[in-house]
């Protein structure tokens, strides 16, 4: 369904009327960023190694057909000499020709080969979920830079309500100061307050633009500066962990197990047929002085019983490794646990915070306006009402900042345990 969901943004944002807003999810970038990492190649790469490597094994159970040829010369060869003149006895040739074919048909090798090819398979697997915990870690970024981006937009949101506030009030001041009831600094004070906020305006576009073209960079898409970013729902993040690297230690553990069959199938004994066809001088016949063909067939049982415990400590090492294995992996586990919990106690922390927040705008707010009648009524300075508005101001942005840090800190949390 998450699939499905990117094509039709695709589809939309490929078709969207220019005039018309576009936005963009969290999900969509974290979708994105994993398509485009170039880690992604590896897995057909990986597979592809795989599949030859599944063939050359299978290759064990086709006959295999060498060709010999083969000149030599021996300063004796076997021979007696002969009791009576008439009687001569034949001597094999010191200089010999052959040249001949082996042929050799696995019959039964004692699941070796099956074993191998489980070994390879699991071994593909491992390889996958090690590639996807690489992926995993682009993640974290992409949350962070969007949330970043959201953060920015609040910002200069607020910037934005303030100088149209502020715009206000020196328009009301302005006039005081033409008709001489109000003296010029007081609207000069309001004039370097909106110098100061355009100072921050700047810095800000510029802060959302490096944001925009990291987040670019990892979803390997432009990203249009009247797309809109949209903020993720706050879910409550499950208990269970679905890390990958719980998976890459599962991969690990069947790849040592699949290890170990081969290495007790190692054992067992292998029988072949095999053949010898040839041509040379001489043949099996080694007194006969005389070019002649030659063949064999047979059997073969070729069973290592007794290889010193050899096998025996191959096992132990792989139980070692296991157990390495699942040192890892507790110790994963530990370390998720203390980052999980820090997660927690701030996402507490902030819900305990923005519960206070809509008290305190509201008491801002409050004074923000006494402080407008009274710079009315000129019983006010503009530096006083510049000063509670912009306690106003923060108090509203603070309210929106501690939101998206609570919707980022509980994305996180889903982050850390895997969803």
């Amino acid at each position: 369904m998450r699939q499905i969901g990117f094509i039709l943004f695709v589809c939309l944002a490929g078709i969207m009327p220019e005039g018309k807003a576009q936005s963009l999810s969290l999900d969509d970038c974290l979708l994105l960023s994993r398509e485009n990492y170039p880690l992604q190649s590896e897995f057909s790469n990986v597979k592809q190694q795989t599949e030859l490597r599944l063939k050359n094994l299978h290759a064990r159970y086709y006959p295999t057909m060498d060709l010999t040829g083969q000149f030599s010369w021996q300063n004796d060869v076997p021979h007696f000499n002969s009791p009576t003149a008439t009687f001569k006895v034949p001597k094999a040739p010191q200089d010999q020709y052959k040249a001949f074919v082996d042929v050799k048909q696995v019959i039964y090798d004692g699941g070796i080969t099956k074993a191998a090819n489980a070994v390879e398979l699991s071994q593909q697997s491992m390889q996958h979920q090690n590639l996807e915990v690489e992926l995993y870690q682009v993640r974290a970024q992409v949350i962070q830079t969007y949330f970043l981006v959201l953060a920015i937009d609040e910002q200069l949101k607020q910037v934005d309500y303030r100088m149209e506030i502020l715009k206000k009030r020196l328009f009301e001041i302005q006039s005081g100061v033409d008709n001489g009831m109000v003296l010029q600094c007081e609207a000069d004070a309001f004039r370097v307050e909106l110098l100061k906020l355009e100072q921050d305006r700047f810095a800000m576009e510029e802060g959302r633009r490096s944001a925009r073209e990291i987040l670019a960079e990892l979803t390997g898409k432009e990203i249009p500066s009247d797309v809109s970013f949209t903020m993720p729902t706050s879910e409550t993040a499950p208990q269970t962990l679905n890390r990958p690297e719980l998976s890459l230690f599962d991969a690990q553990r069947l790849q040592l197990e699949s290890a170990q069959k081969l290495t007790t199938q190692q054992r067992m004994p292998v029988i072949a047929g095999f053949g010898q066809l040839g041509y040379g001088n001489p043949g099996y016949n080694l007194l006969k002085d005389e070019f002649e063909p030659f063949y064999m067939v047979g059997l073969r049982l070729n069973w290592k019983i007794w290889d010193w415990k050899e096998t025996a400590r191959k096992k132990d090492v792989l139980q070692l490794q296991a157990q390495s294995v699942n040192a890892r992996e507790a110790i994963f586990e530990k370390n998720i646990r203390l980052v999980s919990g820090d997660v927690k106690a701030r996402i507490r922390q902030l819900e305990r915070i923005m519960e206070k927040d809509d008290e305190i705008i509201a008491l801002r707010k409050s004074i923000t306006q006494s402080a407008q009648s009274r710079l009315t009524n000129g019983t006010y300075t503009a530096a006083d009402y510049i000063t509670d508005f912009n306690a106003e101001s923060m108090a509203i942005l603070a309210r929106e900042m501690h939101h998206i840090e609570l919707n980022r800190a509980r994305r996180e949390m889903q982050n850390i345990l895997g969803y």
